[in-house]
């Protein structure tokens, strides 16, 4: 496979997974574009998240790290989230879609 500069990804990054759950924040994790699908530098993750099947907000991330932590959520709601890695020229496709995830109860 011959890779191709000035171009979006042409690979998606595995499905992102939780390793924390707060109350209010989701922590995920993802394994990472194909090398010989990245097209450049992977510059950055959107994160694309919303309540049940729904996934209406994005976030993007300020670096490639493969980790991030989605603040402001509702407690005890389940959510599900996908990413696409994006380098200079654009975003690549996006991940399959997360299980459902639940925030923690609110124990206030």
């Amino acid at each position: 496979m011959v890779k191709r500069l000035f171009a979006a990804p042409s690979g998606s990054p595995g499905v992102p997974v939780s390793v924390r759950i707060g109350a209010t924040n989701v922590t995920l994790t993802w394994s990472e574009v194909p090398c010989l699908q990245k097209n450049g530098i992977i510059m950055g993750y959107l994160i694309y998240y919303g309540k049940g099947t729904v996934r209406n907000r994005t976030i993007i991330t300020p670096s490639d790290a493969n980790m991030y932590t989605v603040t402001g959520l509702s407690a005890f709601t389940y959510y599900t989230f996908a990413v696409t890695g994006m380098n200079q020229v654009s975003s690549g496709p996006s991940s399959e879609v997360s299980d459902m995830i639940r925030t923690a109860e609110d124990r206030e």
